[in-house]
């Protein structure tokens, strides 16, 4: 178990390597290829390659996979969406530190769903996640700096909706096939966004639609949409919730925020951006979280180990 544990870690921070440059990526077809688009497109390729893997026990498939695995598939389109779009009407530096309101949602989710109370530990990781990524997007509390707007709404909500998917994930993914799992919730992530696409070119608000369909047919496009697929989607999706099955839901959400440490250290490394104090200090703030996540996430195996043997 040590040793599938130790596994499960080096897998989240392959995720969060992968995940740190997929917005480099991302940030090329903005103008290519709506948002709602590409992530349908995404969805299905994915579920295209699940079905090769997956052939051999699809019979296995029952009601309860579709019971937990479609709404956490719909929570990632809704996640993914407004995340992208809210970003439209809002600066990185906003958007980096409201996604990661993920990592104090989850432990309030598994309270309310099954009644885990967080220790002192987690909460303590949680909050300087939320500190941590303050600090490194540079934001203060100077001017407009957390003015809320639209942009703001949706970015927050983006956080919100990726809890729900860590948490509901966290609750049930040790009773089901990982693949299998991941099968139906690419497929309901991929029809949903679909819809969605449809939805936003009819709806309009002050006589535009919320999003126009498009998509570019170049070579450029489809590679980059290919590799999304394949690697950003699938690939760390496989990994990320496998991991799962023995880390605490609550430190894969403090975790994945380190996404940005690694983004704002390869972006210095290109010339992209120059190494800041806030840079530094949030990167170390943010590691600090994970390193006390992962302590907790220890202790609250060893407590439940312990119940489990006196109980037996």
């Amino acid at each position: 178990m040590k040793n599938k544990t130790a596994l499960a870690y080096l897998m989240i921070f392959l995720v969060l390597l992968i995940w740190s440059v997929s917005p480099l990526l991302n940030a090329l077809l903005n103008e290519k290829c709506s948002v709602a688009l590409r992530t349908a497109i995404t969805g299905a390729l994915s579920v295209l390659v699940l079905l090769l893997l997956c052939r051999k026990k699809l019979k296995k498939i029952n009601v309860s996979y579709i019971k937990w695995a479609v709404p956490t598939g719909v929570f990632i389109a809704l996640a993914s969406l407004v995340q992208k779009i809210g970003l439209l009407y809002t600066t990185p530096t906003k958007y980096a530190f409201l996604e990661n309101l993920s990592c104090v949602v989850v432990p309030i989710i598994l309270f309310f769903a099954i009644s885990k109370k967080p220790n002192f530990l987690t909460i303590i990781s949680s909050v300087l996640c939320l500190v941590g990524s303050f600090v490194l997007s540079g934001m203060n509390f100077n001017g407009e700096s957390l003015g809320f707007g639209k942009g703001e709404i949706l970015c927050a909500l983006s956080g919100v909706l990726y809890a729900f998917n860590i948490a509901y994930t966290g609750i049930c993914i040790k009773k089901f096939d990982t693949m299998l799992y991941l099968l139906i919730q690419q497929m309901a992530l991929a029809i949903s966004s679909l819809i969605f696409a449809v939805l936003f070119s009819v709806i309009k608000i002050n006589g535009a639609p919320i999003e126009k369909l498009k998509f570019t047919f170049d070579l450029e496009v489809i590679l980059i949409i290919i590799i999304l697929s394949l690697v950003s989607n699938l690939l760390c999706w496989c990994l990320r919730t496998y991991s799962m099955k023995f880390v605490n839901p609550t430190a894969v959400a403090v975790i994945m925020p380190f996404s940005a440490v690694i983004t704002g250290v390869l972006s210095v490394l290109f010339k992209m951006d120059t190494i800041s104090i806030e840079l530094v200090l949030g990167g170390v703030i943010s590691l600090l979280a994970v390193v006390l996540s992962s302590i907790a996430d220890i202790c609250f195996e060893k407590n439940d180990f312990k119940k489990k043997i006196k109980s037996s």
